[in-house]
């Protein structure tokens, strides 16, 4: 960032001496040494052309100063010059002003014009000579732009330790079982009837088992059992005090059957299982009664009084002393998702109630009556906690305003650890993934801009470690064109970073090496795909220098031009299969700040981010000079 020296004249004449002046100094040279040259009428027309020329090096100069005011003052206010003399003698007065014509939406961008007048005489009200400039003045400011100025998708700043939490769930495993002993009860918590009518019989009420799906002769009859549109069974089970609390997350969920002495026919019987309501309103089935209306056929012909979950399972026989295990974890997540879900309410005792019915197949299964088992394991969120020095990290929050907080997913948590970087905490990861759900996808997008800051440990890290990597949650991997987008990677085995545009292959690729620069120093890292024409630019930048550039990138897709539809986003590793999937490719280092666009910044914005983070985690000692394109300045 240039700094411009200001220092009073040393002559009886008053003003300012900048640069400018000495290419003003030379002119007034000229006009001397043009009135010793002309003796004639042509004497009038070198002086005229000299004070123009003066009125032009003052505009120059008054660009100058304004440039170096504004830099001076606080995050770009400055409000313009008022006009100031720069040369006065005895026969002419040379002035200069500076004016703010223009200023961006932020406040950071100000269009100036810098005016040079030259008054004969020099007591004169108005000037005979005068010579605009315009320029626009634009600075890397350290102190003023910050990521939001020009709205992030996420990010990720450790520098705040608030938006480090520790994990904010806990998993929790509950098993309860049926507890069928009193043959004679008026109620139970397990029923089998008949799936045409709903009806069933004093014996098997009272008996043991359960028949999955004909019935036994000796609990209803002969004439019935033999019948093939009377003979099939459906079953209910309720289970009390499944205290899960509402909106929890179901990672598992098993109903297990216990095998009973055979009986019947042999051969394939394909089962659905649902989960059953009391009523419409209240997801709490009750006991099934002897008699009444408490039973199970019409709550699965009531779609009201069913889960829409409804798995379908085969099986080929339940053998005896062995259990039988039916996935029913949709069911359960449906049951705890309903509004009217209240385990602990008064006269609910936190029932959850299932029914087995046939789908298809002849043969006869028998279960025992007493044991039949629901195990669930969720995991419930509370408000993360605070983290300290040494914690495990579970939450990252975002500060975009998006809410798309990253939560530790795979692998080893990362780590809390405090005064590491310009003094500032980092987020340590040694072999796990941090995931931001996106609630809203990017979908049909073609550019992205990352930013990040981090203290490599290439040592430790995968070959082509993902430090942030795009992908879909309906894809496996982040290398499935269309769906994934890897912006800011290790590059392979060696000391620096990559960025893949679609599927993982060298046209797609950008490499950039930074070598020991890079190798476990804090190091910054712009990652930038930008549309040039109908293809992609590939931009890498390693602390605020360019690193590595690949353009005509141009993936070959069903409907080009390509575009990448993502809904997730991994820091430190990635997904490997389907969700949940395992972690992968996991990139160890200190992590300091990530910024993430869904768009291309400009070369200035760029910059200025590139200045914002150097300054706030001292990457570098001093800004690095400009690579954008300079405005056009009229120059002598």
């Amino acid at each position: 960032m240039r700094i411009l020296r200001i220092r009073p004249l040393q002559s009886s004449e008053s003003g300012f001496i900048l640069p400018s002046i000495i290419g003003l100094m030379v002119i007034m040279s000229v006009v001397a040494y043009a009135a010793l040259l002309q003796a004639n009428n042509s004497l009038n027309l070198a002086y005229k052309q000299a004070y123009i020329q003066m009125a032009r090096v003052a505009s120059k100069a008054a660009v100058d100063y304004a440039k170096e005011q504004f830099d001076n003052a606080a995050c770009g206010n400055y409000a313009g010059t008022a006009e100031q003399n720069l040369v006065s003698n005895n026969r002419y007065r040379v002035t200069f002003r500076a004016e703010v014509t223009a200023t961006s939406a932020d406040g950071y961008e100000k269009t100036v014009k810098g005016t040079g007048s030259v008054y004969l005489p020099r007591q004169s009200a108005t000037a005979q000579y005068v010579f605009d400039i315009r320029s626009e003045i634009v600075r890397t400011y350290a102190l003023c732009k910050s990521p939001d100025n020009f709205a992030p998708t996420l990010w990720l700043d450790s520098s705040d330790p608030t938006t480090l939490k520790k994990t904010g769930s806990t998993t929790t495993t509950l098993t309860t079982s049926t507890s069928f002993w009193d043959l004679f009860s008026s109620t139970q918590d397990t029923m089998k009837e008949r799936a045409d009518d709903g009806t069933h019989t004093n014996n098997s009420w009272q008996s043991w088992t359960l028949n999955a799906h004909n019935c036994a002769a000796t609990e209803f009859s002969s004439t019935v059992c033999n019948n093939n549109t009377t003979k099939y069974l459906n079953i209910g089970t309720v289970f009390k005090n499944v205290n899960i609390p509402k909106n929890a997350t179901i990672t598992s969920a098993s109903l297990s059957l216990f095998g009973w002495i055979p009986s019947g026919s042999s051969g394939p019987v394909t089962h659905r299982v649902q989960g059953i309501y009391n009523t419409s309103a209240n997801p709490h089935a009750p006991l099934f009664t002897q008699s009444g209306t408490n039973q199970i056929r019409g709550k699965l012909t009531d779609p009201a009084l069913h889960t829409t979950a409804a798995p379908t399972f085969t099986t080929n026989n339940f053998p005896p002393g062995n259990r039988v295990n039916f996935d029913v974890s949709p069911i359960v997540q449906e049951i705890v998702n309903n509004p009217n879900w209240n385990p602990t309410g008064a006269g609910n005792s936190g029932r959850m109630g299932f029914a087995l019915s046939r789908v298809s197949g002849n043969g006869s299964r028998n279960a025992f009556r007493d044991g039949v088992r629901l195990s669930i394991t969720y995991t419930t969120t509370a408000p993360p906690a605070q983290t300290v020095n040494g914690d495990s990290v579970g939450q990252w929050n975002d500060k975009s305003g998006n809410g798309y907080n990253a939560i530790f997913t795979h692998g080893t948590a990362p780590t809390r650890v405090d005064s590491q970087i310009n003094g500032h905490p980092i987020v340590r990861f040694a072999g796990g993934d941090m995931l931001s759900t996106l609630n809203t996808a990017l979908s049909g997008k073609r550019e992205m801009t990352v930013l990040a800051v981090m203290r490599p440990n290439f040592a430790g890290s995968s070959t082509d470690g993902r430090i942030i990597s795009g992908m879909s949650s309906g894809n496996t991997s982040d290398t499935v064109s269309t769906t994934s987008i890897i912006p800011l990677m290790r590059n392979g085995g060696s000391n620096g970073f990559s960025n893949v545009y679609a599927d993982l292959t060298s046209t797609n690729r950008t490499d950039y090496t930074c070598g020991g620069t890079c190798a476990g120093n804090p190091f910054q890292i712009t990652s930038l795909f930008e549309i040039q024409n109908s293809s992609i630019s590939s931009l890498l930048r390693g602390n605020g220098s360019p690193g590595a550039q690949k353009d005509a990138i141009s993936p070959s897709t069903s409907t080009p031009p390509y575009t990448f539809a993502i809904d997730q986003l991994y820091i430190g590793g990635r997904r490997s299969g389907a969700m949940p999937g395992s972690g992968i490719d996991y990139m160890h280092g200190d992590f300091a700040e990530i910024v993430v666009y869904d768009k291309a910044l400009t070369c200035r914005q760029i910059e200025a981010l590139e200045e914002y983070m150097r300054a706030k985690w001292n990457t570098l000692p001093l800004a690095q000079p400009t690579t954008c394109p300079i405005d056009t300045i009229p120059t002598l």
